[in-house]
């Protein structure tokens, strides 16, 4: 692409948006997920409804995974607004490589998890960090966005809202 795009693609935002909600699925279906996965290691039967909600996580998980690829594709293909007016070159650093790394930290967590869920390796614990710093770059991602929205008056989350993109 020669040119870098003034705005993201209807897709792209539906893609952010759908990402973050499945996320937060994820992070409520954690204890249950915890306790399927002991119980599948210790040839137990899951409790209750332990085994629906921890599929529910494996799907969303899923669904992550699809929806990051498919992010990396359409920035791939169409590029990127650059950011937003005024940004100095450490601040576009800093938010270049918590984007990237948003990126990499999702795909590290489907893959711990899909690996500890079908038993090629108990990575649990490695998922369980991941997680940790999925959770800081999340908190990081959302304090610039606020705080570029409302110090800084940038626009930036009228990027990102589907009906104010433009």
């Amino acid at each position: 692409m020669s040119t870098t795009p003034t705005a993201y693609r209807p897709a792209q935002i539906i893609l952010h948006w759908v990402v973050f909600g499945a996320i937060w699925v994820q992070w409520l279906f954690n204890e249950p997920m915890k306790r399927t996965i002991e119980a599948m290691q210790t040839n137990a039967t899951p409790a209750g409804n332990d085994m629906t909600m921890a599929l529910v996580h494996v799907s969303f998980g899923s669904i992550i995974f699809l929806a990051v690829l498919a992010r990396l594709y359409l920035r791939y293909r169409y590029g990127a607004p650059g950011h937003a007016p005024g940004t100095s070159a450490a601040q576009a650093k800093v938010a270049t490589v918590v984007h990237w790394s948003l990126y990499a930290t999702l795909i590290g967590m489907v893959i711990t998890g899909g690996m500890t869920w079908n038993g090629v390796a108990d990575l649990g614990y490695v998922h369980w960090l991941l997680n940790i710093v999925l959770f800081a770059l999340i908190t990081a991602h959302a304090a610039a966005a606020i705080f570029n929205q409302f110090v800084r008056k940038d626009g930036t989350l009228r990027r990102m809202i589907p009906a104010r993109a433009k």
